[in-house]
C-alpha cells in the first residue's frame, strides 16, 4: 500500500472518530438538558404539592360563583395505610386532609361525601367520621352502589343521608378474622413452637387452634367496637339503641335503599343531583349562586410510578375469586366491613 493510500485511510479513520466524538458530545448535552428539565419539573411538582395537597374539579352549578360545595369521595375499602392508593382503597389519611381543606376554605359552605365502599378498618372509618363531625359545615352523604358497614359508619357523620333505591347499605357490625392451619401443619408433620411472655401473646396465631379463653378475649374486643358502632347509629339516626343491638338493624345484614329508608337509616332516596340539592338547601344556596367542586388528592410521584407497576396493590384471594374491589381482612384486625361484596 502506498504512503498516500495509508495517509488517506488514517485521515478517514480520524474523521469518523471525530464525528463519533461530536455526536457523543451532543448526545451528552441533550441528555443533560433533558435531565435538568425533569429535575426542575419534579422540583416544581414537589413545591406545588407542598402548597396544596389536592386538586379541584368543577362538577355543576355556576362556574363563576364564589360560594362552593366540596364533593369528597370515599370509594373502595377504607384503610389507614399511608402507602395505599388507587381505585381499590379509600385512604383515610388523604380523605381527612380533604375534609380539613374544605373546612378551612371559607368559600366552601357545605360538603358532600360521595360513598361507594364496603367499609374497612375500624380506626380508619372512625377517623373520617370524627373529622366530619368536627368540620362545622353541613354535610350530606351520598350512597351509591355500596355504602355498607364502615361506609355507613362514615355516613352517620353527615347531617343528611341520600341513597339510591338500589344501594346496598347497613351491615352494622364488626368482623375480626383469623385462619387455623394447624391441621395442615400436622399433616405435613411440622410442629410449631411458641415462646411467649403471656398466655395470650400467641392469640390468633394461625399455626395453632384458638382456645376457648382466647376466643372470649377476641369476642370481647369485637363487641366493644360493635357497641361503639351501634351507639353512633343510635345517636345519628335517633333510633333506640336496643332496637339496633337486639333487632335486625344491628345483626350485620345489608339493606337496599328502600329498606334502609323504611328503617330510618337514610333520609331520602335519589341520585347525586338529589344530594346536591340537599347540600344547597342546608347551605342556604342555589345553583345560580354556587359551584359544586370535587376535591381530589393530588397525584404524587409515587402514585405515578405505581401506575407503571413500580408499586402495585396486592392481589387478594377474594378479588381473584369474585372480581370485586373488596379485600380480605387482615388477621387479627377489627373491621367494619361487609365481606360478601
Amino acid at each position: 500500500m502506498s504512503s498516500n493510500s495509508s495517509g488517506g485511510f488514517l485521515r478517514g479513520c480520524l474523521i469518523v472518530l471525530a464525528v463519533f466524538i461530536v455526536i457523543g458530545f451532543l448526545a451528552f448535552l441533550a441528555l443533560s438538558t433533558v435531565t435538568g428539565i425533569i429535575i426542575g419539573m419534579v422540583g416544581e411538582t414537589a413545591a406545588a404539592a407542598a402548597s396544596t395537597d389536592y386538586t379541584v374539579e368543577f362538577v355543576s352549578g355556576n362556574q363563576e360563583a364564589e360560594n362552593r360545595i366540596a364533593v369528597i369521595d370515599v370509594k373502595g375499602t377504607i384503610t389507614s395505610d399511608s402507602e395505599s392508593f388507587g381505585s381499590l382503597v379509600a385512604n383515610s389519611k388523604q380523605i381527612v386532609k380533604l375534609i380539613r381543606a374544605a373546612k378551612d376554605d371559607d368559600s366552601v359552605k357545605a360538603i358532600i361525601i360521595d360513598l361507594d365502599t364496603p367499609g374497612g378498618e375500624v380506626t380508619a372509618s372512625d377517623e373520617i367520621y370524627h373529622e366530619l363531625k368536627l368540620c362545622g359545615k353541613p354535610v350530606v352523604a351520598m350512597m351509591n352502589t355500596l355504602a355498607a358497614s364502615g361506609g355507613y359508619y362514615v355516613a352517620c357523620g353527615a347531617n343528611k343521608i341520600v341513597a339510591n333505591k338500589f344501594t346496598m347499605t347497613g351491615s352494622i357490625g364488626v368482623i375480626m378474622s383469623s385462619v387455623d392451619v394447624s391441621g395442615l401443619l400436622d399433616w405435613a408433620k411440622i410442629k410449631p413452637e411458641f415462646y411467649t411472655s403471656g398466655k395470650m401473646k400467641a392469640m390468633l396465631n394461625p399455626a395453632k387452634p384458638t382456645t376457648e379463653e382466647e376466643a372470649k378475649v377476641v369476642q370481647a374486643l369485637v363487641m366493644d367496637a360493635y357497641k361503639e358502632f351501634a351507639g353512633i347509629v343510635s345517636e345519628a339516626r335517633n333510633i333506640p339503641l336496643e332496637k339496633i343491638t337486639e333487632g335486625e338493624l344491628g345483626d350485620g345484614r345489608v339493606f337496599d335503599g328502600e329498606q334502609a329508608l323504611a328503617n330510618g337509616l337514610v333520609d331520602q332516596l335519589g341520585y347525586f343531583s338529589t344530594a346536591e340539592d340537599a347540600a344547597l338547601e342546608l347551605a342556604g344556596l342555589t345553583r345560580e349562586n354556587c359551584r359544586i367542586d370535587r376535591f381530589t388528592s393530588s397525584t404524587s410521584l409515587a402514585d405515578i410510578l405505581g401506575m407503571f407497576g413500580v408499586k402495585a396493590q396486592p392481589v387478594t384471594f377474594n378479588s381473584l375469586l369474585s372480581g370485586t374491589n373488596v379485600v380480605l381482612p387482615k388477621a387479627g384486625c377489627p373491621y367494619y366491613l361487609a365481606t360478601g361484596f
